[in-house]
This record gives structure tokens, sequence and C-alpha cells, in this order.
């Protein structure tokens, strides 16, 4: 009796010990998880920075664009989840001077489930790049010209919710992220209207958002580590949007010139 008990306390206590080994493990992991934010240390010096945001602004100069949608990884590719390829994007919008203006939303870093819209450059947007690379959406030239205005209107402001989940349902309004936020520009920009539930809607019929594959292991103890990972917005299956699902959303309007990746060189 004496050696079953002691192998069952034994058993219990590896246990306890890999449960909580392994949501120290994800706390680690989710804690250095760089998606839509201007905070966090740069892993590149602000020369290389500045050198690969300059690659990013001569491919559109090169292409005369006058609004694109960049995207690029906040953390190392092979710790991202399966099908997402990037972290946060932004809208790249060709300024009077011929440059560009990074428009972003990014979540706090005090209350990181509050967002807000930030105008930044092209070195600030990749303060946080972890991979040499970056994905870049081209709309055909009409939709450049519509979203180059609508970023100047009261409206594009009006589809920011800046209640912040890092992996935001885009058919549920109580959460918002960056991708998120871009598709409900996109969509009002394009369906001329700021009606969120119609939106919502039309998004629906139109697109089918990134799954994410999630074990119940990390559903339980992923809110619990980083308050940015709220579930709450998913049923059975984890759906967000990732730049492949706002590429999918300019396929479906016929409104995509070109979709890509370039790597960035030192």
């Amino acid at each position: 009796m004496r050696r079953t008990s002691k192998f069952i306390t034994a058993g219990l206590l590896s246990l306890i010990i890999a449960v909580f080994g392994y949501g120290w493990h994800l706390r680690q992991v989710y804690q250095g998880f760089n998606a839509s934010t201007a905070g966090g240390d740069a892993f590149f010096p602000r020369e290389t920075l500045e050198s690969y945001g300059q690659q990013i602004l001569n491919e559109l100069k090169e292409k005369d664009v006058k609004f694109a949608v960049i995207s690029r990884a906040g953390q190392p590719r092979d710790k991202l989840p399966e099908g997402v390829m990037f972290t946060h994007s932004a809208f790249f919008r060709r300024n009077a001077a011929g440059e560009y203006d990074v428009y972003n939303l990014y979540h706090g870093e005090k209350d990181r489930n509050s967002s807000s819209l930030v105008t930044d450059t092209s070195a600030d947007f990749l303060r946080t790049l972890q991979e040499r690379d970056a994905g870049i959406l081209i709309p055909d030239a009409a939709t450049q010209n519509i979203l180059h205005s609508f970023l100047e209107t009261p409206e594009y402001s009006a589809m920011h919710h800046p209640v912040y989940s890092l992996i935001s349902n885009p058919f549920d309004l109580r959460w918002q992220n960056c991708n998120e936020f871009m598709l409900y520009v996109f969509g009002a920009a394009i369906w001329e209207t700021t009606d969120r539930e119609v939106l919502r809607k039309k998004l629906e019929d139109t697109i089918i958002p990134t799954e994410l594959k999630v074990s119940a292991v990390k559903r339980y103890y992923g809110p619990k580590v980083d308050e940015r990972l709220i579930l709450k917005d998913h049923g059975k299956k984890v759906f967000t949007t990732t730049f492949a699902t706002i590429t999918q959303l300019f396929e479906k309007t016929d409104r995509l010139d070109d979709s890509y990746v370039i790597a960035l060189t030192d």
C-alpha cells in the first residue's frame, strides 16, 4: 500500500509539475508575441529597419502604387500557427510629397485590450519585425483611388472598434484586431456603408476567414497567460483574419491587382 501511495503521489506531483511547466511555456510564448503593437524591443538595428522600410517603399514607387496593404511578422514563423505568415498589417498611403504614410491599428502597452489608430513610418511599422520579408497587397488602380481618399474621411475612424483581441473573429463585432479592422475599412469603402452589422453580413457572404488549429489545452491556458487571447467570440472552431483573408476579400470582389511576398535584404 505504501508503495502504491508513493507511486500515486509521485504521479500527481509529476502531473502538477507538467501542467505548471506547460503553463509557464505558454506564458513565455504569448508574452513575447508581437502582433499589432508599437511597443516591445526592436530585433534589428534602426539603420537595418530604415533599409528594410525603404526597400518596401521602393517596391511601391517602382510600381507607381498609390495605396497598398503591407504585412510583417512580429514572431518567428516557426512559432506562428499553421496558415499564418504575418502578425500585423497596415495601409501604406502615398502622400503629397510622393512618400508613404503608414496607417496602423496598434493595441496599447499598459492596456493591451485597447487599441488606437496610429500613423507612422515604414521603419516604425517594421520595428518588431522578426522575419526578413513582407507581404504586399496591391488593389487595382480604381480601388487604390477609393481607399486613398477614404482614409481621410470620418468613415475611416468609424470602422475602428477599440476593444482589442489578438485572434478576433471577424464575424463577431465585440472585438477587433488590425487585420479585421482592414476588412471593415475596405468593406465600408467599396460597399459605401459604415453600418458594421451590414458589413459583417456582407463579409460573411464573401469570405472564409483563416481557421486556427487550437488544442483544448491551449484554449484553456491561452487566455490565462495572455489577456489579448480572447476566445469568447469563437465556437468549436477558431477563425481570424490574416493577410491571406484580406487578399481573399480583394480577389472575391475583383479588386486585386497583385498579392505577393518580398524578401528584405541586408
